[in-house]
């Protein structure tokens, strides 16, 4: 009955109000802590290296309660971070200070914490990158963007070594930190290459087969190769046996695991002994590609989870809507036992529709609400009912999911030249628009260059991907384009074969808006509560909304699945009315379907490994199914609608 209790307690805390809706999304994600509002409690970012786009996440859960809310408001403390980051506290003030790639120059720039009583704040104390004592002189430390490095004590000292790949790519080097030696302090960032081939472990230069014991020649050993380097890795240490001696986590680009290597040298020279290819074992990483972990106590109860989020700089390489895998420890730090729980935490919280989000505002079901359709990369349409009032919207996902076409695509129809007929924008991969004017015949071609548009950012791509909406501000036709860079265009639509550009508004019209919202933004305008006022959804290719000027609940977007056991799987969920139960190896000996307030609406004896379940019956909420299987009781949260 304990167990009951727990799980009911954790039930009527919810409720079906998703707890951030807005966020925007993510896709490839490095984690880190911070205490962002002075509470005393590490608060969650996450960095979505796929539009270099910073969330930051309060913790606002109890001991033992994973509850994190979503802010906006530090957003322009932080400094513009590229490709990765990480967060350690180097100095030892005991605040994180961020390392990053220094693009441009394949190494690594820092900015020091100087929170104080006023706020938060950052101080830029490396740039153009951090060097290193190597054969005589200092050196860039390498770092590019498609490499994940270890910023860690490695040596037990106190400050911060690095480890990272090498220009062959092929070893990993240590640069270790001589503050503490030099100085007897570890504020200060002084490096030395101290190894070329750290813990003698080599990465084949074909595939991510790592081969053990293989600095036999010391360190002036070479390797001939005609490529420059490997094309990417994520580097991870952690003492993960208890015996005082870091260990390796290793992932490579276009493979989706994690490999443990384990150390079995000493405190002066790290070697690895023993690998496995399959981490966690009993839930293995399938993450494409590179996932890199991230260590740190989720649900509060002083046990380090594990985060997992995949690397790939490539930005069509993500898996989309379950990219961030949540493994809860349900050992302790030093003998830990990670069980998958989710593979989209925070994701589950937020409006996430996968690869892209391209949103639009149309009364999709004729109930003369305004509804919410958003498109993604791959061309399929999720649609958000309005099922609340003109004057206060909710919006609420529908089971369907409507086929938009299989191709990326972006238009809108609007009376461009108020003759009655609706004209046709369209974008284009190529940054510019097409103009097609309605006719009663349908619609022609009128030019591929309207108004001389063109949203590319010529020093990063040759694309532009613009994304065009219309729209009466102040009896002025605007023009909205958003843009593969994550700019958001302006322009003032007249019979000029020139469009201005009037940005400017922006700051009329959405004064908290920011300048740019990762990559592929795209928007729709209208006013959503009709106070008078223009409200601006923005979707990103994190596949994820933001919203501006109003504040909207979304209806509960969906429970994850809950791997307390991984045999055991549940759906759809949510459910409308059948739900398929399947145990692959354990016999269901019986369900029972728990409410709320605690109360068993249904008790059913099964005896088999599979069952359906009629739920028509059931009004909508949350609830809670127990299942009786051979090796004990399984729980499992849905969702009816």
């Amino acid at each position: 009955m304990k167990r009951f209790f727990l799980v009911i307690l954790f039930l009527a805390a919810m409720n079906l109000t998703a707890q951030n809706p807005w966020a925007g999304g993510l896709n490839a994600c490095q984690f880190g802590r911070m205490d962002l509002d002075g509470d005393g409690m590490k608060d969650l970012l996450a960095f979505d290296r796929h539009g270099d786009r910073l969330l930051c996440f309060l913790n606002k859960g109890g001991e033992g309660e994973m509850r994190y809310e979503y802010s906006s408001a530090y957003d322009e403390v932080f400094p513009r971070l590229n490709g990765w980051a990480v967060f350690a506290d180097y100095d030892g003030d005991g605040r994180e200070d961020i390392f990053t790639y220094s693009k441009g120059w394949a190494g690594i720039k820092v900015y020091r914490n100087i929170t104080n009583a006023e706020g938060l704040g950052f101080e830029l104390v490396v740039t153009p990158y951090l060097t290193s004592w190597q054969g005589g002189g200092e050196v860039n430390i390498l770092s590019t963007d498609a490499d994940y490095p270890a910023i860690v004590d490695i040596d037990g000292d106190g400050d911060l070594d690095i480890l990272t790949f090498g220009v062959l790519g092929t070893f990993i080097e240590k640069h270790q930190n001589l503050s503490v030696e030099r100085y007897g302090h570890r504020d200060s960032l002084a490096f030395e290459r101290t190894d070329l081939c750290w813990g003698r472990v080599g990465e084949s230069e074909e595939n991510n087969v790592m081969y053990l014991d293989t600095c036999l020649f010391g360190y002036g050993l070479t390797v001939e190769r005609d490529d420059f380097r490997h094309r990417g890795a994520t580097v991870t240490v952690r003492d993960m046996n208890v015996d005082g001696l870091l260990d390796l986590l290793l992932a490579d680009v276009d493979y989706p695991g994690l490999t443990l290597l384990i150390n079995g040298g000493d405190e002066d020279k790290a070697l690895m002994v023993s690998q496995t290819d399959a981490f966690p074992t009993s839930f293995p990483v399938n993450l494409p590609s590179m996932p890199v972990p991230f260590f740190t106590d989720i649900n509060n109860d002083g046990v380090d989870d594990l985060l997992v989020s995949p690397f790939d700089p490539n930005p069509m390489a993500s898996v989309g809507k379950e990219s961030v895998w949540l493994y809860l420890n349900h050992g302790t730090n030093e003998n830990p036992d990670f069980q998958i729980y989710t593979k989209s935490f925070l994701q589950e919280t937020m409006i996430d529709v996968g690869k892209g989000a391209y949103p639009s505002l149309t009364d999709w079901d004729g109930d003369g609400l305004t509804d919410l359709l958003v498109k993604d990369f791959d061309g399929q349409i999720s649609v958000f009912k309005n099922v609340g009032t003109p004057q206060q919207p909710v919006f609420e996902p529908t089971v369907e999911v409507v086929e938009g076409g299989s191709d990326w695509s972006a238009c809108c129809y609007f009376d461009v030249d108020q003759d009655g007929l609706m004209d046709k924008v369209e974008g284009n991969a190529n940054g510019r628009l097409t103009f097609y004017q309605g006719r009663q015949d349908g619609l022609e071609l009128i030019t591929d260059f309207w108004g001389e548009v063109d949203v590319r950012d010529y020093q990063s791509s040759y694309y532009g991907y613009s994304v065009p909406t219309l729209f009466y501000y102040k009896e002025q036709l605007l023009l909205c384009v958003g843009s593969e860079q994550g700019k958001l265009f302006l322009y003032r639509v007249s019979d000029d074969e020139v469009f201005e550009e009037v940005g400017y508004l922006w700051k009329e019209l959405c004064p908290d808006m920011p300048d740019a919202f990762g990559m592929h933004s795209a928007a729709a305008v209208g006013d959503l509560n009709a106070d008078g006022v223009l409200d601006v959804v923005v979707g990103n290719f994190g596949g994820g909304l933001q919203l501006f000027n109003v504040a909207i609940p979304v209806n509960h977007i969906g429970l994850s699945e809950q791997y307390e056991d991984k045999q055991v799987v549940i759906f759809p969920n949510p459910v409308s009315s059948l739900m398929s139960i399947v145990s692959k190896e354990d016999y269901i000996n019986s369900l029972t379907i728990i409410d709320l307030y605690g109360r068993r609406l249904l008790e059913k004896s099964v005896g088999a490994r599979d069952v359906e379940l009629e739920t028509g019956w059931m009004s909508p909420g949350v609830y809670l199914l127990v299942l009786d299987c051979d090796r004990g009781l399984v729980n499992r949260i849905f969702l009816k609608r």
